[in-house]
């Protein structure tokens, strides 16, 4: 008797759980540049996963081929929650994963103590494939400002490059 006692409470706690997602603001393009304090395009060089504060960090380094917001750099030091150390894995939804080769374009924000945050998480993100620039926010609860209405699936931008690059110059006029 007891034992079905049990198992009737687990089922109903699991039920109860909360499910965890990530809601975030969907930002255009224009936003995402007035947001950024760097914005650059550049090629991963490394990923690098870290226990810090009780908590698993990934510092993402990326060589910068050419510089579009911000002063001149060689290279941008992403972090950003998640990542695996040893056998711990800490998964944040909406967060892009990077690759050591991987061609990119990110938006960033600086913490003022030498790394930056990506600007709308995936949205902040722009990977560089056949001349064009393609952002992926796909599993982020995304909250569109202007209607008040979520979406659950991210969209999938893919623009012709020099266009995207052209289109980021005209909006830091």
């Amino acid at each position: 008797m007891s034992r079905k006692l049990i198992q009737l409470v687990m089922i109903a706690a699991l039920m109860a759980a909360p499910a965890f997602a990530t809601t975030v603001m969907k930002m255009e393009l224009q936003e995402l540049v007035s947001k950024s304090d760097a914005i650059v395009q550049g090629t991963v060089e490394s990923v690098d996963m870290r226990w810090e504060n009780q908590s698993i960090y990934t510092y993402t380094s990326i060589r910068v081929d050419e510089g579009m917001k911000g002063g001149p750099r060689r290279t941008i030091l992403l972090r950003h929650p998640g990542g695996k150390v040893g056998s711990l894995h800490l998964d944040v939804p909406g967060m892009p994963v990077f690759k050591p080769g991987d061609q990119v374009i990110v938006f960033a924000r600086d913490r003022k103590d030498g790394t930056f945050d990506l600007v709308g998480l995936g949205q902040g993100k722009y990977d560089i494939v056949n001349s064009f620039a393609i952002t992926n926010s796909a599993g982020v609860r995304m909250l569109d400002p202007q209607t008040g209405q979520f979406s659950e699936a991210g969209p999938v931008d893919r623009k012709p490059l020099d266009s995207f690059k052209a289109q980021i110059r005209g909006l830091l006029k």
